[in-house]
């Protein structure tokens, strides 16, 4: 036997395609529900795939163990059931089951046969822990805002503080935070650790954002900025420095990299932030005007600066 021409598959592909047109056409609907049925029923007597043996993409390497084990364990209960690998309905049921879950930005399900399904998920990472005014937790938030659930992390803090006491939030995992002033700390939160931090020689690691002067509603005038942050001293202790406005206000901002020239030149004259409790990031000239020395013999005026009503205990 010769092997068919191609001119002759052709022809062969044709008449079975003519034939099938024809009988969806002269049996009508009744022939396409038929059709249907017995492809949904292929469909769901396909072969299983464990759901725990999925394969996952590389990890992100801002991932530590606890984290990872707070994200499996909130996976879990959509990866612990088997399904059939050509069950459309059911992927795309896994695939918006998993997309529900908070940590969870995006989720893609992919076919790897023979007998493999491999996850592909866009995970939220956090910036920012938020605490209320007592010091009780809330939740995290990562860079937009969005809260999640909360997991002990070394993270930035801040705190929620309101007039004569202090402030809580009605925390909905998955949703954005409904305080502008966690919004805008984690905004602050990234563009540290993305756009100043990189600039900064042995830059002190981001201990908290206070945005409780969001809007200037304390109003004290301009030595008073909306944002403040606390750096971590060598020695443990924090210090505290006036920063900017929020990263979407629409007044004029202190250019990072003015910022990241001042605090370089703190370290220059105070490595390690040593025997400072206090500054300034906003004035490139007269930066050392505004840093506070740590006073001897006493205590430090803003060693609990956050758990006080008003911020600075002023």
């Amino acid at each position: 036997m010769y092997p068919a021409s191609s001119a002759t598959r052709w022809t062969l592909r044709a008449v079975v395609l003519a034939a099938l047109g024809a009988t969806l056409w002269l049996a009508g609907p009744r022939a396409l529900d038929v059709v249907s049925a017995r492809l949904d029923a292929s469909a769901r007597n396909s072969p299983l795939v464990e759901l725990d043996r999925a394969g996952f993409v590389e990890r992100p390497d801002w991932m530590d163990k606890p984290l990872l084990l707070a994200v499996s364990a909130a996976l879990s209960p959509w990866l612990s059931d088997a399904v059939p690998i050509l069950d459309d309905a059911t992927i795309l049921v896994l695939r918006d089951g998993l997309r529900s879950v908070p940590w969870v930005a995006d989720a893609r399900v992919e076919r790897a046969f023979p007998d493999r399904l491999q996850v592909q998920l866009g995970l939220r990472r956090p910036v920012l822990a938020v605490r209320d005014g007592s010091g009780q937790p809330l939740c995290l938030v990562d860079r937009d805002g969005r809260m999640l659930p909360w997991v002990e992390l070394v993270l930035p803090v801040t705190f929620l503080f309101a007039e004569g006491g202090t402030a809580t939030m009605d925390v909905k995992p998955g949703d954005i935070a409904p305080d502008p002033r966690v919004r805008a700390a984690a905004a602050i939160a990234v563009e540290w650790r993305d756009a100043l931090a990189p600039q900064v020689s042995q830059c002190p690691a981001l201990l908290e954002v206070d945005a409780t002067n969001l809007g200037e509603r304390w109003l004290r005038g301009p030595s008073y900025p909306e944002v403040r942050v606390k750096l971590a001293r060598a020695d443990g202790a924090g210090v505290v420095f006036a920063y900017d406005r929020p990263v979407d206000s629409a007044l004029p901002r202190v250019p990072v990299q003015t910022k990241a020239t001042v605090l370089g030149n703190v370290l220059r004259e105070h490595p390690g932030l040593a025997g400072l409790v206090a500054g300034d990031l906003r004035f490139s000239r007269r930066w050392a005007d505004y840093l506070q020395p740590r006073p001897t013999g006493k205590r430090d005026p803003y060693e609990h600066w956050n758990k006080l009503a008003l911020p600075g205990g002023k």
